[in-house]
């Protein structure tokens, strides 16, 4: 798939300069109501997301546990949605600056990204365990109560489940690790910061797993945007970020979670 030559990766705006004007073409059209759209798709990402999931979930681990048992499948519902909402919001944004999706990482696929994917999860996740493991030992223990909570138990919830996991790999990389990085390097230009910027909104619209769990969240973003400025594109995170929510759905079966 994919038609780059073995072992090239497409230019990453990102990280790449703006390629010299063409002083013979006319200067580009800009519409003021445009460039707001825009940014205000940017804020509602990088802000109003984050808090939204903060205020919006129930106090307590306890407590957000229990919500999450007794209505899964809504839960499932409205986190696809909203999922969507965010995607929505990116492509229209994109659409109305007329940018394509390829500019925030759709690239064409490559036979690569799924491997390069699995490399990138099974490091990853030896990386955040040990850091778990070291939060522990400091006192700080990352509850698992809310996302054992959210496991699937029937197999009309696991079925959810995977559709779930789908969405949220496209949707939040293509978010976080796609428009945000892309439209963000106009406000932040130095790479590192908009990296951490980013990630800790990932991470704060994570924190129903607790203040120790949203900080190894946020540390899973700023991984999830170097694969994404390594390669160039947003297959490999995509990829990885299924197979993390898939895996989740398995290891909470074979363990009895």
């Amino acid at each position: 798939m994919g038609g780059e030559p073995p072992g090239s990766k497409p230019q990453d705006p990102i990280l790449s300069s703006p390629p010299p004007e063409d002083a013979s073409a006319a200067p580009p059209k800009k519409s003021p109501g445009r460039d707001t759209y825009v940014w205000v798709v940017f804020g509602i990402l990088l802000l109003a997301w984050p808090l939204a999931a903060i205020f919006t979930a129930p106090s307590g681990l306890n407590d957000q546990a229990v919500y999450i048992m007794a209505a899964r499948s809504t839960v499932y519902f409205n986190t696809g949605l909203m999922s969507w909402l965010m995607f929505f919001l990116v492509w229209s944004a994109q659409r109305a600056a007329g940018r394509p999706l390829r500019e925030i990482g759709f690239a064409s696929p490559r036979t690569s990204d799924p491997l390069i994917a699995l490399g990138f999860l099974v490091g990853a996740n030896v990386v955040l365990n040990g850091l778990a493991w070291l939060f522990k030992a400091a006192g700080l223990e990352v509850p698992d109560l809310a996302v054992k909570a959210l496991l699937p138990v029937t197999n009309t919830e696991r079925f959810y489940w995977v559709l779930l996991s789908i969405s949220a790999g496209v949707c939040e990389e293509s978010c976080f690790r796609g428009f945000l990085l892309t439209q963000g390097k106009r406000l932040i230009p130095w790479p590192t910061v908009l990296v951490l910027v980013t990630s800790v909104a990932f991470g704060a619209g994570h924190l129903y797993q607790g203040v120790a769990g949203g900080v190894l969240i946020m540390l899973y973003g700023v991984m999830f945007c170097v694969l994404r400025l390594w390669r160039g594109s947003l297959w490999p995170g995509v990829w990885a970020h299924i197979w993390q929510d898939m895996g989740a759905m398995a290891l909470g079966r074979w363990t009895g979670f």
